[in-house]
């Protein structure tokens, strides 16, 4: 529906380069110049944290302007844009104490140029920008903004905060050639270094190889090596990913069956160039169906997804590392469960994830969510095991505003998690959030 597909690139925050602004500001002879604006801001409460102070109330924000333009050249178009953002947290911080609610920067976000071809047969570009792999279960552009939450502990990994809204999304620097010519294949090649620290400067190339047919769906396979990363950096977790290789197989589509939606995929990591090498893997499936013949369009979709935890007395980690992923089709897909991928944990390593999903569009620009999730450890892993509900919607109210309330009710089940909590009482997550696209 459009409402879906709206509300999935809103908050994706991902576009095409040279798609439409909403100001054009110059058109001639060839080139143009445009103007977008974007931007987020929510209010954020929870009855329980997991730093056992007893909950939390923040805001969050950021504001996006890109400059971007085309002009013919070479049998093609040259392109580019240059945009900035500035972004904060206010008030306790976040449930994770990953933020203080001190956090407030501005910063540049876009700084890209390329040049693609007459029909898009071939397009290369290079600088900062973002970069999707399939439905994101691996990267969704670099999206994780922690703020200055840690830094009583020593840790410095401010990004600039507004942390659940993910506020820059773009990585340091890139080289991405897409191609896609006549007929079915398409494939890209990609370099992407990350300035997050986070996730500790990490640098990666990799392929990607699609099989695209527009009535039963697409076939993906992806090879990519991890090049580099800053030893002790940050958070020191991601340390192991030096040198790892990571093929990934997935598909997607409808099998040429109206109203249906099927997905899997199928990731494996291997190698590396530390002396403890990798050997994880994690994997998902996913089935969705449309009542398109009935009022309000009912959609009932079902996920499961499971990530490999090291395993003690072994010479290899088989602890699942999740890269990049990040929000791709809506609320759920990557960061999984409202409550516990941002706050409780887990964050899609040693853990096993099912997810059931209800959904009701009563009127064109409304569409109300119900889901349902039950998070379990996988072997060794900590105990952070739960139970979650959240019910929320999208209100599309113009052509500009998006507003989306939510309500969760997080129940902590596993040991560790309730020992983070402090208590074992369920956790009460209210958020209202305003989108804007100009």
């Amino acid at each position: 529906m459009r409402l879906q597909g709206l509300m999935a690139a809103l908050l994706a925050g991902v576009a095409g380069h040279g798609a439409a602004t909403a100001a054009t500001l110059y058109e001639q002879d060839g080139t143009t110049l445009g103007l977008g604006i974007d931007g987020m801001a929510g209010v954020f409460s929870t009855s329980e944290d997991y730093l056992g102070e007893g909950g939390k109330t923040w805001q969050e924000g950021f504001l996006h302007a890109l400059l971007s333009g085309t002009t013919a050249a070479a049998g093609g178009e040259l392109y580019g844009g240059f945009g900035l953002i500035a972004q904060g947290t206010w008030g306790d911080g976040d449930a994770a104490g990953l933020t203080d609610g001190s956090e407030r920067k501005a910063s540049v976000e876009d700084a890209y140029a390329g040049w693609r071809s007459d029909g898009g047969v071939w397009d290369l570009s290079v600088g900062r920008q973002q970069f999707q792999l399939g439905d994101g279960f691996l990267i969704a552009g670099d999206r994780i903004n922690l703020g200055k939450g840690l830094e009583p502990l020593g840790v410095k990994v401010d990004r600039g905060g507004a942390y659940y809204l993910a506020a820059q999304k773009s990585f340091g620097n890139t080289a991405i050639l897409r191609v896609d010519p006549a007929g079915p294949l398409r494939g890209d090649a990609f370099w992407l270094k990350s300035d997050n620290p986070y996730q500790q400067d990490t640098e990666l190339a990799g392929l990607n190889l699609e099989l695209v047919s527009e009535g039963l769906g697409t076939l993906g396979l992806s090879y990519m090596k991890v090049l580099d990363v800053k030893q002790g950096a940050g958070l020191g977790l991601w340390d192991q990913r030096d040198g790892m290789r990571v093929t990934s197989l997935r598909g997607q589509g409808s099998l040429g069956v109206d109203n249906l939606l099927l997905l899997a995929e199928y990731v494996d990591e291997r190698g590396g160039s530390t002396a403890v090498k990798n050997d994880a893997n994690a994997w998902t499936v996913e089935a969705g169906w449309t009542f398109a013949d009935l009022a309000w369009s009912p959609t009932a979709n079902f996920r499961h997804a499971r990530f490999s935890a090291d395993k003690p007395g072994t010479t290899e980690n088989e602890a699942f590392d999740p890269l990049f992923f990040g929000l791709s089709r809506g609320l759920g897909t990557w960061f999984q469960g409202e409550v516990a991928s941002n706050y409780a944990g887990p964050a899609n390593s040693g853990n096993r994830v099912d997810r059931l999903e209800f959904s009701v569009t009563p009127r064109e620009d409304l569409t109300v969510f119900a889901q349902l999730w039950k998070f379990e450890p996988v072997g060794q892993a900590p105990d952070l095991a739960g139970r979650e509900l959240d019910l929320f919607a999208f209100w599309q109210i113009d052509e500009h505003l998006t507003f989306v309330p939510l309500l969760g009710v997080y129940e902590p089940t596993g040991s560790d998690v309730k020992a983070a909590q402090g208590n074992d009482d369920r956790n009460l997550y209210l958020e209202a959030v305003v989108i804007v696209s100009f």
